[in-house]
């Protein structure tokens, strides 16, 4: 473990290996976990520890697009790797009332969705105000820059939420912004600068090896398709 970052009278772990957690969305969760929870109910699980509650309130330092295989239901998908630390919700609540840790986990197809639609959301704000500040900046440089000011001044929230679907019940997480509140959090917002300006943060070896080979995989699938195309043509 790399030395805690103290800010203000508060502690912030980044664990030498990533603390990562799960968003399970099938019927029978709806919550995040971590550890192995294979062949578990939801309530052997939480008795077990492994569940971490249906939301987290965090900063958000980092998001990565990734390719991901985990077989056999998601072979070659796009997911979403999402970096922070927890200041409310039982990520948050397994600490002393002055620390977290630096945490990741992803997210997948709806949930995936939510999310980009609220940065998308972020980005139409950033335009109106490149448009009311009469346009002297690159609309790009200037979206980003107004979107990172959001990750640096603000208090994600990711809850599940529950949906009936053609094939029975399932959770997506939601996405939603607020203030900071208390000293903890400002505390938090501060770390999460320094770890933002960390190049060497926020890498999960474990799922970089798996974007890796699926990206591989999946160029490979590609390739093979086109050819086979051509070929037919």
């Amino acid at each position: 473990m790399q030395s805690p970052i103290i800010d203000n009278g508060f502690a912030f772990r980044i664990p030498s290996i990533p603390a990562r957690y799960r968003a399970n969305c099938s019927k029978e969760f709806g919550c995040f976990v971590n550890g192995d929870t294979k062949g578990m109910s939801s309530s052997k699980a939480e008795k077990a520890g492994l569940t971490k509650g249906s939301y987290v309130e965090m900063t958000v330092c980092k998001i990565k697009e990734k390719i991901l295989t985990f077989e056999p239901n998601y072979i070659n998908e796009p997911f979403t790797e999402i970096w922070g630390i927890p200041v409310a919700g039982e990520m948050k609540t397994q600490f002393h009332e002055k620390c977290s840790e630096l945490s990741t986990f992803l997210v997948h197809r709806q949930s995936m969705t939510r999310i980009n639609l609220l940065i998308e959301e972020f980005s139409r704000e950033a335009f109106n105000t490149w448009v009311e500040g009469g346009m002297k900046e690159n609309p790009s440089d200037f979206a980003l820059s107004e979107i990172s000011k959001i990750f640096a001044t603000k208090i994600f929230r990711f809850e599940f939420v529950q949906k009936e679907g053609k094939y029975g019940v399932y959770y997506f997480i939601s996405c939603s912004v607020r203030e900071a509140e208390t000293d903890f959090e400002i505390a938090a917002l501060s770390t999460n600068a320094k770890i933002v300006a960390d190049k060497n943060a926020c890498i999960d070896p474990m799922i970089e090896q798996n974007h890796k080979k699926s990206v591989e995989a999946l160029n490979l699938l590609i390739a093979s398709e086109q050819a086979q195309l051509k070929a037919g043509n």
